[in-house]
């Protein structure tokens, strides 16, 4: 990824990277969607390798985050649910493959717009939800 560096960036980095660390503790995702945003906006991209490299940097982030998380739930006294967990953690691992290799074949701005829907869906289905209409 070729970027365009700032002395600001730095510090920009350091805050987004906290920031998306304490929205992952606090409710177990979203910490990836900090860091696509930031490093959409802070760096420049090179063609389509460029927002690529973002959204594979945001996959890189999540599993040391979470694993940061899942410790200080249990230190807490707070297991998971391992009990139903085989339900969805070997299809999950499976999909995760599976958009890895398809990440080389679709067009960034296709990916753009996948990510854009996909986040206005959660928030708009948690808001319905929560107003009852789900």
């Amino acid at each position: 990824m070729r970027l365009e560096y700032h002395s600001y960036n730095i510090w920009i980095l350091l805050l987004v990277g906290a920031a998306a660390g304490v929205c992952n503790g606090l409710i177990g995702c979203g910490g990836g969607i900090f860091i696509v945003y930031a490093l959409s906006y802070l760096y420049r991209y090179d063609g389509e390798v460029g927002k690529k490299d973002v959204f594979a940097t945001a996959v890189a982030s999540i599993l040391p985050m979470s694993a940061v998380s899942v410790f200080m739930y249990m230190s807490g006294g707070n297991a998971p649910d391992a009990s139903g967990a085989y339900k969805y953690l070997l299809p999950a691992v499976i999909g995760g493959a599976v958009g890895a290799l398809l990440l080389d074949r679709i067009k960034s701005r296709l990916l753009g717009k996948i990510f854009a829907a996909l986040v206005m869906w959660a928030g708009l289905s948690m808001i319905l939800r929560r107003t009852g209409i789900l």
